[in-house]
């Protein structure tokens, strides 16, 4: 069946999710930055996060920011370190690039056609970027002396790495690095937190400078998937992936044996019934998403487990080859799924499901 298995992203969702937490923020002196590596740049969604309320748009890969750039989208900040081949792009893309390397900052300074902003990373100890706190003066000294750099102020990342939990003891920290080298800031200095994870600890926070937060999960689900909890005032929006079923067939136990590994490698995955179940078959694995992402929208039911190309659901009862199965998607499993080439992706609103209700109304193009 031609556009399955297919990913849909309602955009009323990502726009009721980003005002409410934009204005959150807001009433707590912060801005929010959306971040839209989990849709791989999808102009659609950034959009939306910008007429509801983000102050700007990121993203972690260049390809990803120039869909945005496209789209007339912005201002927009490259939130990781560019390669070196890639330089040259980003100076033509990027408003702001988020980096701790004095070669790379030189090179953006040569190619940019005006003034680019550099975020200098510290490493607070979640050890995935930046540069320590006590080194963090001289580097931004070098930087501040750059052609066409403008420091803009400091970034801080949390709960990536080493799952480093962000707490206002860890902000109170970033601001005693900012306020060290807040002299060496061509306007005034900024304090960008990732990710979604902060907005759980901004109670009661005041910040000190102009700060930010980057978030992608809040925007697109309204939920903090490090603490496993709600954001205060959001419902949880997962996206869905609808896959069509391939083959149905009422099967009794696994027999028992000796098992090997999978062909990844690995000791399969897989919680198969202890009883006769009904076995579906249904054309979307491990090519696709992550499996373990994929929440089944059937009552009754559960993945069994994946292969590259295929998944088996547990059903109550017997679906037939060319129904259809839907699943709420984690994060994880959105980011496989977005850039996979065997996946549709489709873009709902509130008019385009007014369009299609009504034949008198012309439809979308999402």
């Amino acid at each position: 069946m031609a556009g399955y298995p297919r990913l849909t992203i309602d955009l009323d969702a990502v726009a009721a999710n980003t005002r409410l937490l934009a204005a959150r923020l807001r009433g707590a002196g912060l801005s929010l930055i959306g971040v839209t590596k989990c849709v791989d740049g999808e102009p659609r969604v950034g959009q939306a996060m910008l007429e509801a309320g983000c102050a700007g748009l990121a993203d972690s890969r260049l390809p990803a920011l120039a869909r945005l750039a496209a789209a007339s989208l912005g201002p927009l900040t490259l939130i990781r370190a560019p390669q070196p081949d890639e330089i040259v792009a980003v100076a033509h893309v990027a408003d702001r690039v988020l980096l701790s390397d004095v070669g790379a900052a030189r090179v953006l300074g040569e190619h940019a056609p005006g003034a680019i902003q550099i975020l200098l990373t510290v490493d607070l100890g979640d050890r995935r970027e930046g540069v320590l706190p006590e080194a963090a003066p001289a580097v931004a000294a070098t930087l501040a002396a750059l052609p066409r750099i403008e420091l803009a102020g400091i970034s801080v990342n949390f709960a990536c790495l080493s799952g480093q939990l962000p707490s206002q003891a860890l902000f109170r920290q970033a601001e005693d690095v900012l306020a060290g080298i807040a002299d060496r800031c061509a306007t005034e200095p900024l304090l960008s937190l990732g990710g979604t994870c902060v907005i759980q600890h901004i109670d009661g926070y005041a910040p000190r400078f102009a700060t930010e937060i980057r978030s992608g999960g809040g925007p697109v689900y309204g939920y903090d998937f490090v603490s496993g909890a709600g954001l205060d005032g959001l419902e949880r929006t997962d996206p869905v992936l609808t896959a069509v079923v391939l083959e149905c067939y009422r099967k009794p136990p696994a027999p028992q044996g000796p098992g090997g590994l999978d062909a990844f490698g690995h000791v399969p995955e897989v919680a198969l019934p202890d009883d006769e179940a009904w076995y579906a078959m249904l054309a979307v694995g491990r090519r696709d998403c992550e499996p373990g992402g994929l929440r089944p929208l059937l009552p009754g039911s559960y993945l069994a487990g994946a292969t590259s190309d295929v998944s088996v659901l547990i059903t109550p009862e017997p679906l037939r080859p060319g129904d259809t199965v839907s699943f709420a998607v984690d994060y994880d499993a959105l980011v496989r799924a977005v850039t996979s080439p065997f996946v549709t992706t489709q873009f709902v609103s509130r008019g385009d499901r007014l369009a299609a209700s009504d034949p008198d109304v012309p439809k979308g193009d999402s």
